[in-house]
């Protein structure tokens, strides 16, 4: 598909945009972003690869990468066998880290001081469970309940529009090298 390697396209829009969404609605609002892109390999007018570093209206930091094929991607890594349609590579697409515990996502393994916080004590890796259900089907049959009257979105217009501005931001700080807030 010749369109994917043109302006407009590329691993940020097409896919990082999944991953950025994911992260807001588990992390909250991201309030300014750094980034670098290369197109080095096949010099397309599109990145073929990136990496971001994400502030979080939290106080929080993130960083990430997106690259065209890799385990740990969105596509193979967060569907955890749920769509048997695609493909999964039981590798961590996410770890999310506080001070109290972390997070390794597509397999929900929560790691935590079951006492006390100590480099000294032990550690605990609890896997949480979750029920295994087509996503794809959830969401076409929100999608239907939405059209018939029946359903509200899962997600609001207004959500996409705030992640759709932070890969925008996200893709200018990759042509300029600059940290764009908004």
């Amino acid at each position: 598909m010749s369109w994917r390697r043109e302006k407009g396209a590329g691993p940020i829009f097409l896919n990082l945009i999944h991953d950025v969404d994911l992260l807001r609605y588990l992390c909250g609002d991201i309030v300014a972003v750094q980034a670098a892109q290369s197109n080095r390999l096949r010099g397309n007018a599109v990145e073929e690869t990136a990496v971001i570093i994400l502030r979080f209206a939290s106080g929080a930091l993130g960083n990430g990468q997106r690259l065209r094929y890799h385990p740990v991607a969105l596509e193979l890594g967060i569907y955890t066998g749920e769509n048997p349609a695609y493909s999964h590579a039981l590798e961590t697409c996410y770890q999310i880290g506080g001070t109290r515990a972390s997070l390794a996502i597509p397999q929900l393994d929560l790691w935590h001081h079951p006492s006390k916080a100590s480099w000294w004590a032990p550690i605990e890796r609890e896997r949480l469970r979750f029920e295994k259900e087509d996503p794809l089907g959830l969401q076409i049959a929100n999608f239907c309940g939405v059209i018939r009257g029946t359903a509200t979105p899962v997600v609001s217009g207004r959500e996409g529009l705030k992640t759709l501005r932070v890969i925008d931001a996200i893709k200018r700080a990759a042509e300029t090298g600059d940290l764009v807030s908004f």
